[in-house]
Formats: structure tokens, C-alpha cells, sequence
């Protein structure tokens, strides 16, 4: 089965599948290194503490309710999804145009690779409270945090992309006069879009780790923000509800940005056309 339809199918199991293989992991490594129950919580526990309404002691904090529960984790990630779209949004876009400015002008890669390399060297999670520092604990923050994960690999994966049309395509805007704009819009950006596509869903799941990761250092506002509190709190079980949530959304995403790459490559991909 090809196509967008088939696509769905695909994602709907690779959903599945993540979602069993995750749930057997993380009940075996319980098992297998003798967590302490206090500090290991179970996929059972995080059952409860989303919708068991008489979980048993220290599952969750006898004045939260499991509908409360749930109303503050659904709270928490419409936050995050929003500063991981900006991150997201903003990443690509920069992307998009220090690539094309890459084919455009050969100075401008050979002047900016340096420092980008510069930048990816530095581990996020060290980068993260500098920028925090500079901007304060403010939306531009986190959205900076989310643009850099996912600005590197979407630029790579995007140049690659440009520089993938054919010599043959190439030629024929060349001897009917066309410069390198015309080039890059007429024939590479075209050539490109299988590999936009993939730095796409390979961002995705990259800008809810950035936006988790600045919310997290800087302790107020969303999924990371809400772990921090719960961890101060010694909420070990909200810790493990929310991370486990945190990754299911992620992996859903990725599965959604599969099934959409299927359907624009389908209508305006090299096959377009060309599949059932």
C-alpha cells in the first residue's frame, strides 16, 4: 500500500509498535536493575495517577484529584506545543535561508560552516542557561533554545537537498539565461523538497526536546517547568506521568509529519503522479 493512505496505516503502527516496545523497556530495566519502588515508578503507576480516582499512597498527592491531574499535564503541554511550534517554525525557516544563501553565494558557506560547527559543538544543555541568562526566562529564550535543535540538522539535511538536482536540470535554466535564483527556485528548491520533508519530521520531535529542555532549566512554564516543580515537590510519580507523556507526544508527532511528507511528496515530490 502506497501513498498518503497507506502512509496512515504505516504511522498508525509505527505508533503501536513505539508505544509497546517503550512500555516493555521500561518495565524490564525496572526489573532488571532492582530500581527502588520509590524512585522507579511503573507504567501502572502513571496509570493511576492520570485516572485511577483511590490510587494507593504516594502515587499521587492526596489533594489532587486524577481529573486535576490530567487538567494540569493537558495545561502543561499546550504550552510546550506552543513553544516547540515557534522553536520549530523559526528553525526551519532560518534554515531554509542560510541554505539557499549557502548556494547563492559561495563566500557566505565558506565564512558562516565554522561558526555553525562552533555552535553544534557545544552541548545544549550548556548552551541552554546562557541563552536563558541573555534573554531572561522569556519566550524569545525558549524559542532560541528550540531554533538551535532544530536548525542543524534541518541544515544539512537541506543543502544536501539543493545540491541533489541533476546536472541535466540544471543545464537547461543555465542555457535559457536563468541565474542562480532562478535556478534555485525553479529547479533545487523542487529537487530539495524530499529532504525538506525529512529534516521536518527528523525537528519535530527535536523542538518539543528544546522547548522541554529551556521550560526545564527555567522552571516555569510548561512540561519542563511542571517537572521541575514536581521533582522539588518529591512527586516522583508526576515526574515519570509526565516524561512518559512528554515521549508519547513526540513519537505521535512524528508518525502525523510522516503521513504529511507522504502526501506533499505525493502531489509535488520527483514521484508526484506517479503513486497509487
Amino acid at each position: 500500500m502506497t501513498g498518503p493512505g497507506g502512509a496512515s496505516v504505516r504511522a498508525i503502527g509505527v505508533v503501536v509498535v513505539s508505544l509497546v516496545v517503550l512500555l516493555v523497556v521500561w518495565w524490564a530495566g525496572l526489573k532488571l536493575f532492582a530500581i527502588d519502588p520509590l524512585v522507579g515508578k511503573t507504567p501502572a503507576d502513571v496509570w493511576n495517577f492520570f485516572f485511577n480516582d483511590h490510587p494507593r499512597l504516594g502515587v499521587r498527592p492526596q489533594a489532587m484529584t486524577a481529573g486535576q491531574a490530567r487538567s494540569e499535564a493537558l495545561g502543561a503541554l499546550w504550552t510546550t506545543l506552543g513553544d516547540a511550534a515557534l522553536g520549530f517554525v523559526v528553525g526551519m525557516v532560518v534554515a531554509l535561508v542560510i541554505a539557499s544563501l549557502f548556494v547563492l553565494v559561495d563566500a557566505f558557506e565558506f565564512a558562516f560552516m565554522p561558526i555553525a560547527m562552533l555552535l553544534r559543538s557545544v552541548p545544549l544543555v550548556a548552551m541552554a542557561p546562557l541563552i536563558l541568562l541573555i534573554f531572561g526566562h522569556t519566550k524569545v529564550a525558549i524559542t532560541l533554545v528550540g531554533t538551535i535543535v532544530v536548525l542543524f540538522p534541518a541544515l544539512i539535511n537541506i543543502v544536501l537537498g539543493l545540491r541533489s538536482a541533476t546536472p541535466e536540470a540544471l543545464d537547461v535554466i543555465r542555457v535559457n539565461g536563468g541565474g542562480r535564483l532562478s535556478t534555485l527556485l525553479r529547479v533545487q528548491i523542487p529537487s530539495a523538497l524530499p529532504n525538506v520533508m525529512a529534516a521536518v519530521r527528523i525537528s519535530v520531535p527535536g523542538a518539543m526536546v528544546g522547548a522541554m529542555l529551556a521550560e526545564w532549566i527555567s522552571g516555569f512554564s510548561g512540561f519542563g517547568g511542571l517537572i521541575v516543580t514536581a521533582h522539588g515537590l518529591g512527586h516522583s510519580t508526576e515526574v515519570w506521568a509526565l516524561a512518559f507523556v512528554g515521549v508519547v507526544v513526540s513519537i505521535v508527532l512524528y508518525a502525523v509529519v510522516t503521513v504529511v511528507e507522504s502526501a506533499v511528496l505525493a502531489a509535488w515530490g520527483p514521484d508526484a503522479g506517479r503513486r497509487a
